[in-house]
This record gives structure tokens, sequence and C-alpha cells, in this order.
């Protein structure tokens, strides 16, 4: 299985705005239950990522805009190849994007900070 977790970096501090995240850690699942492991396949730069909109964005008044949309098609660039991705948040552009292109969206707790950690506590089922 593949999972993707929007983070600021590298460090895999988890990005609260799916929509806005710079990155979006892509990782493998290997095994299942108390086997289960999580390599790291790559980093994906996302083109609408903004570090200053990681506590949400002020766009709300113009979601439903017909330019406002199309902005959220890239993001299915970054999760083609994913069957989940974890979040803390998505406005319903960017959920309805990843789901049209296949991935599962799984909400995760406010209080997980990091990737490595929501991959274990995760219910992706």
């Amino acid at each position: 299985m593949i999972i993707a977790v929007p983070v600021f970096d590298d460090g895999l501090k988890i990005f609260t705005n799916t929509g806005h995240s710079p990155y979006f850690a892509i990782f493998e699942q290997k095994g299942k239950g108390m086997f289960k492991s999580f390599d790291l396949l790559e980093m994906r730069t996302n083109p609408r990522g903004n570090k200053e909109a990681e506590k949400g964005c002020s766009h709300s008044e113009d979601e439903d805009t017909e330019a406002h949309i199309h902005g959220h098609l890239v993001l299915a660039e970054m999760v083609k190849g994913v069957d989940i991705v974890l979040v803390k948040h998505a406005c319903a552009n960017t959920t309805k994007v990843m789901q049209n292109a296949g991935a599962k969206i799984c909400k995760i707790p406010q209080n997980i900070q990091m990737a490595k950690e929501a991959l274990s506590q995760a219910n992706m089922q």
C-alpha cells in the first residue's frame, strides 16, 4: 500500500493544510499488523505549496469558482499511484480531486506531529 502524508520538508513534520503542503512524503507499507513497516519512497514537491497557509486558507469566499476548483487539479499529480492520503485538514476541493484520482482520504488527530507517528497510529481500513 502506498501512503502520502503532507509535510513541511524532509524532517517529516506534518503540514496541517493538505492542499498547501510544501511536500508530500510518499511511503510504502510493508507487512501487516504488528509486523508492518513503512519505507519512505520519495518526496513530491507541491506546486501549490505555501508554508504561510499551514493553519488554513483565506480563500473560502471563492471556493466554488471555476478558477479555484481548477487550481486544485495539480493535486491529482501529487497523489498519482497513492492509495491513501493521511490528512489533518483538507478543503472540499482538495478532497474531491484526491478522491477522483483514486486516493482514499484518512483523517488523523490534530495532536499527531510527525509522519511516522501518523503512519503507525492511523486507521487506514
